[in-house]
């Protein structure tokens, strides 16, 4: 057999391309242990990426055996067969997969062996973690990508089966569930796209969300918390408008603090709160806020009056604006933090008339709660470290005070667009932030 080798311009990687002149029995993968990809029939397949599982078997084959496909690849081609079930698409797997196996001897058969490998991974690693890289060019979106071991995924393969691993990788989440019932009953097409797509949100994030934990639906303008599987509470939240649009990420709420300040934002500084003290220089005294010479947490006050703010950048804003804690506070009498990049967190709100709103992406990006202190004696109640006579107390202080908790709470800021009820009610959402319309166009392709 005339084995070639050249260099794929874009990767710049061996392959060695598969003849069709076959000897009459299978060939070991093993022969192709030195090329980092082959050309079969056109089809570029990442050998580098399944070889390590094949070096420890010494060339045996999951998929095929002398005479085509064996069991498990017989179960495999099923699978991915039926990847529409999941919102995929089986072409994206079996699409390069040309002629009969069962047909195919020789040369012909190990590449079928190291196709079918790397198409069983990346239908695993689409299914476990999502076709899409999360951040998709979205700087608002911080998640990281699951990782799969590829050897030992084959290897389980080998010995488990593939339902029983592919039923292991696919999220857990209730709503993932549904929507995948859901999408076996649909036959509108947009409704169809707007299932897969939030499908896919399921499967960027965490599989384990945690025992008890909160989670932010900021496109239904809700946020729901969860004990041992069970929804126990839900409230309207305010979130990011267009241009302040709330991230997505998880995180663990460590704190809250009541009676909070707030430090005005160099960007909320810069752009909004400049021009109003270029045209009136007491503009800050005459809302009660506080001016400090620098960004520094223990830089001094000064009087807004004695800068000449016609002269102040409004990039890099370099005063720190605050308003102290009380009724009129922006973020009311408490909020939650956690980290994150963002310096986002949820928050009371001194405009509580907002939550009666149908459109509530009104704020800077940070999550406005209602009724906070609710939510307050929720977390702290679960805790065991607040009663609410307690919560009452530190907001009645009117000290600014911060009170941990012994065991963070789990968060995550997410977008779904899509929601079923435990009563099978479907609930379709407003693509507020356009989020969808991107992920189509990765998933389904198009302008």
């Amino acid at each position: 057999m005339q084995v070639n080798r050249f260099v794929l311009s874009c990767a710049a990687a061996i392959v060695a391309t598969v003849t069709t002149a076959l000897p009459a029995s299978a060939a070991s993968v093993a022969k192709f242990a030195a090329a980092q990809a082959i050309n079969w029939h056109g089809q570029v397949i990442n050998v580098e990426l399944v070889m390590p599982f094949y070096k420890r078997t010494f060339g045996k084959g999951i998929w095929t055996t002398n005479n085509g496909l064996s069991k498990r690849g017989a179960e495999l081609v099923d699978v991915l067969s039926k990847a529409g079930a999941d919102g995929l698409d089986t072409r994206d797997y079996l699409g390069g997969l040309k002629g009969d196996v069962n047909a195919m001897r020789g040369d012909d058969l190990a590449a079928a062996e190291l196709y079918l490998s790397e198409a069983a991974i990346r239908f695993s690693r689409d299914l476990f973690a999502g076709r899409t890289t999360p951040s998709i060019s979205e700087p608002d979106i911080v998640i990281a990508r699951k990782q799969l071991d590829t050897v030992a995924l084959l290897d389980s393969f080998d010995k488990n089966g593939v339902e029983k691993v592919m039923a292991r990788l696919r999220p857990a989440h209730e709503q993932y569930t549904r929507l995948r019932q859901l999408l076996a009953k649909t036959s509108n097409e947009a409704q169809h796209r707007k299932i897969v797509v939030n499908m896919e949100r399921w499967r960027w994030l965490p599989r384990d969300l945690g025992e008890r934990h909160v989670l932010v639906n900021a496109a239904a303008f809700l946020m729901y918390t969860y004990d041992k599987g069970r929804m126990i509470d839900r409230r309207r939240v305010i979130v990011g408008q267009e241009y302040h649009r709330t991230p997505m990420f998880s995180s663990a709420i460590s704190y809250a603090e009541f009676n909070p300040t707030w430090t005005v934002s160099r960007n909320i500084a810069g752009n909004e709160i400049l021009p109003k003290l270029r045209k009136n220089p007491n503009y800050l005294s005459s809302i009660g806020y506080e001016v400090h010479t620098s960004w520094e947490e223990d830089s001094p006050m000064m009087n807004p009056a004695s800068i000449d703010w016609s002269t102040v950048p409004a990039k890099n804003f370099p005063y720190r604006i605050v308003q102290p804690a009380g009724p009129e506070n922006v973020l009311g009498v408490v909020k939650f933090l956690f980290p994150n990049k963002f310096n986002v967190y949820l928050h009371d709100t001194s405009s509580r008339q907002l939550f009666d709103k149908a459109d509530r992406a009104l704020s800077h990006g940070c999550i406005r709660i209602e009724n906070p202190l609710e939510f307050a004696d929720l977390l702290y109640g679960f805790d065991r470290s607040l009663a609410p006579g307690d919560i009452r107390g530190l907001v009645a202080s009117k000290k600014t005070v911060q009170a941990k908790f012994r065991k963070p709470v789990p968060v995550h800021l997410g977008y779904f667009t899509l929601w079923v009820g435990d009563d099978g009610r479907v609930s379709n959402f407003d693509d507020i932030y356009g989020r969808d319309k991107l992920i189509e166009r990765i998933v389904f392709g198009g302008a």
